[in-house]
């Protein structure tokens, strides 16, 4: 198999794996409607892979690349979805509209920015540079759960599906990277396949029991 075969394979796998990516939330989603609750899980993964779908949207639209901008067109549009999903069953609605308004504020800000901005090369490198960086935050969002998920001994906080996803997408824009030699896919989806790593080592040692949402609140008062 030649070089050009192996990088259209994994670019398409790539592509593939992000928008499953993208679609593992909807498992998310059916817990919590199962539950009638988020419990004590994070908006994080859905606000943060919104602002960072959103940026590599006009980072595709900039550049003219319509696998990037389909890609994030779906990813925005789920992500979008999902944060509505966990407005209707979390009990935190005012913090969560809080954090709605920063993430909307910030896609303006770059929309904003993006219509300015007449150097083109340098537009695109600090679209990629951030976006690159939101994608590493959307990955380790769910650590912000860690030391609940250690206190408690349970990871039912935890995204599992989007941090599976999470984990294989990495992984394959990483050897990607490494077969365009290309230092700004290699070392953000290296770190993100590592965070990713991590959380799912969390799995192997704590089970993922339910929490009721009754034993939720006392837990916290």
């Amino acid at each position: 198999m030649h070089l050009s075969d192996v990088r259209n394979l994994v670019s398409g796998l790539a592509v593939t794996t992000t928008i499953l990516q993208f679609l593992s939330g909807t498992l998310v989603c059916k817990q919590y409607v199962k539950n009638q609750t988020t419990a004590e899980s994070s908006p994080l993964p859905f606000l943060c892979g919104a602002l960072s779908s959103a940026l590599w949207l006009l980072y595709g639209l900039t550049k003219h690349d319509d696998k990037i901008v389909l890609v994030n067109t779906i990813g925005v549009s789920l992500m979008v979805s999902y944060t509505v999903v966990f407005y209707i069953y979390t009990f935190k609605k005012s913090s969560l509209l809080k954090q709605i308004f920063v993430t909307v504020s910030l896609i303006i800000f770059f929309i904003g920015y993006v219509s300015i901005e007449e150097d083109n090369e340098l537009l695109l490198g600090r679209l990629g540079l951030i976006a690159c960086s939101l994608t590493l935050i959307t990955i380790a969002a769910p650590m912000s759960k860690l030391v609940y998920v250690i206190k408690m001994k349970n990871t039912e906080c935890l995204p599992f599906p989007m941090i599976v996803m999470s984990f294989f997408v990495s992984a394959l824009w990483f050897l990607y990277g490494l077969i365009e030699e290309d230092t700004y896919l290699i070392l953000p989806n290296f770190i993100g396949a590592m965070l990713a790593a991590c959380q799912l080592s969390l799995f192997l040692m704590y089970p993922r029991m339910p929490q009721s949402p009754s034993l939720t609140k006392s837990i916290l008062a």
